[in-house]
């Protein structure tokens, strides 16, 4: 069958493109009206329209989520077992009898068994509530001493003498402003006002203000205002200092740190990396025109963490060093406190040698060490606690399960002290005090439940060599343990609860036996 072509008029086939093409539009806006919805018609939504603006947010809710709190709560209970044996001044655990004994001197109240503490802190603050560049910052901790402790007890603190035995303490209180102009060079800076914590040259608690100042070429920090402090009435309380640091090419620096009180104190500190893997250090100090601290370090911290080095030089170049800390020119007047501090006598010159290292040696074990050697410029200036000495310490860190850690140390320490019988004076203690230190140390930890439950184990035995113008004693033995749990209760909440046991020096507390603690905590931020 042969085909054949057909013909149409043109007429008749533009009418037919014609009604097509006006089919085929209708159909194309019907099916994006579906599916975007047409404006034009009531009861629609489309998607290309400009939503509507939110609504404003509840003020309570926006302060939610600017708000953060941290909390931590504990009990501790502390249970000391006396050996029956009197103490050091002869007083013994009995009532006194019709009879007086001349051997001892009875006083049952300096043999308290039982203590219980409650200690609890708190932190909260805002970040960007009300402006972007506000931030605050509250700390405050409580203790409080629920036994009503004897003046005898052993378990008696600082804290048990202030009234009622308990302690409000409000550590921080701080309203930050990042940043006080929007452009510029001040945008860069951070003023906070308030009762803080400054890290420099030495640590300094103020309530007044700091400011900082951070460029790509330098920083700077300035603070000043009134030292606080709740253990003493100090009569000096101004206290100022600041800071001034440049950045060096290659990613290092040098600073100067400074701080006033009573006296001045100056810190210079160096730091240049000369590898990516070799960090170099210095620092020096002063107090006053008189130099104190002289002292260099190298570390070697490669980006595989599998090893790690320090290296460190330390020399007191001289006497003129406070034994505390800079608070001990200031003076105190607070009437209660009558006593002066104890002396434990200067700081005398010496050098110091330390060296520190880890290795990752198997996939589940890694080793460790360090070793400190001091020196004395002069031997003679050697006291009771200020020596010569040695300290060694390794560790072995294993996982040998998953979730299941091991941490073996151990500890040795040799101190040079001359023999003390040649003293001439009673109370001459210069040659007195532990000659030699071995102890070991072992602790056993595993998580169970996706890290939900946690359980610690583990326990130490010292041995410790003794000498005095009166005796020499060698390995006198001290046992310890310890032990606790925790478990994670959601994202914001963990108990834990901790135990240790000390079997008390008898050389010095011969009444004391052993001493047990007991922490029960409770962990919750929001």
């Amino acid at each position: 069958m042969a085909l054949r072509y057909v013909t149409l008029p043109a007429a008749v086939v533009g009418l037919c493109l014609v009604a097509y093409s006006q089919s085929s539009r209708l159909t194309i806006e019907d099916a994006w009206n579906d599916l975007l919805g047409n404006p034009a018609r009531k009861g629609t939504e489309s998607l290309l329209a400009s939503p509507e603006p939110p609504a404003p947010k509840n003020a309570a809710r926006d302060f939610a989520d600017h708000f953060f709190y941290n909390t931590r709560s504990e009990y501790v209970h502390q249970q000391a077992t006396f050996s029956g044996r009197p103490t050091l001044t002869g007083v013994v655990d009995r009532e006194p009898g019709p009879v007086a004994d001349p051997t001892a001197i009875p006083f049952p109240g300096a043999f308290q068994p039982h203590s219980g503490h409650f200690y609890s802190s708190m932190n909260w603050g805002t970040r960007g509530w009300l402006s972007p560049r506000i931030n605050t910052n509250f700390s405050l901790r409580y203790r409080q001493d629920l036994s009503a402790l004897d003046i005898g007890s052993p378990a008696r603190s600082v804290l048990n003498t202030f009234p009622r035995n308990r302690l409000f303490e409000l550590t921080t209180g701080v309203v930050e402003l990042n940043g006080l102009t929007r452009q510029g060079t001040l945008s860069d800076s951070t003023l906070r006002l308030g009762r803080q914590n400054i890290f420099g040259a030495e640590m300094a608690t103020v309530d007044g203000f700091s400011f900082a100042l951070d460029r790509p070429k330098y920083r700077v920090s300035l603070f000043g205002g009134r030292r606080f402090t709740y253990y003493s009435n100090p009569r000096q309380r101004a206290i100022g200092g600041g800071s001034l640091g440049f950045r060096l090419p290659g990613g290092g620096s040098f600073e100067y740190q400074g701080l006033f009180h009573v006296r001045g104190i100056h810190r210079l500190v160096f730091r240049q990396p000369l590898e990516p893997s070799w960090i170099v250090g210095a620092h020096y100090k002063s107090v006053g025109s008189r130099p104190v601290d002289f002292g260099a370090q190298l570390s070697y911290l490669p980006a595989d963490g599998l090893t790690g080095a320090r290296f460190a030089f330390a020399q007191k170049l001289s006497e003129h060093d406070f034994i505390y800390d800079y608070t001990l020119w200031v003076r105190d007047g607070d009437s209660f406190n009558r006593l002066r501090r104890l002396n434990f006598g200067v700081i005398s010159p010496h050098r110091q040698y330390s060296v520190e290292a880890h290795r990752r040696i198997f996939e589940a074990a890694t080793v460790g060490g360090a070793v400190w050697v001091r020196r004395l410029n002069r031997e003679s200036d050697a006291g009771p606690f200020d020596t010569s000495f040695e300290d060694y310490r390794t560790h072995l860190r294993l996982f040998p399960l998953r979730r299941t850690t091991v941490l073996l140390e151990l500890h040795r320490r040799r101190t040079d002290r001359p023999s003390p019988l040649g003293a001439q004076g009673f109370d001459d203690v210069r040659n007195a005090g532990e000659t030699r230190t071995r102890d070991i140390s072992i602790e056993v930890s595993r998580s169970f439940g996706e890290d939900r439950l946690g359980l610690t184990a583990g326990g130490y035995h010292r041995e410790i060599d003794l000498q005095n113008r009166f005796f020499f004693i060698d390995k006198a033995r001290v046992l310890g343990g310890i032990g606790g749990a925790w478990f994670r209760l959601d994202q914001r909440t963990r108990l834990y609860f901790r135990y240790g046991l000390d079997e008390d020096f008898t050389i010095f507390r011969p009444s004391l036996q052993r001493f047990q603690t007991y922490r029960m905590g409770l962990d919750w931020s929001l």
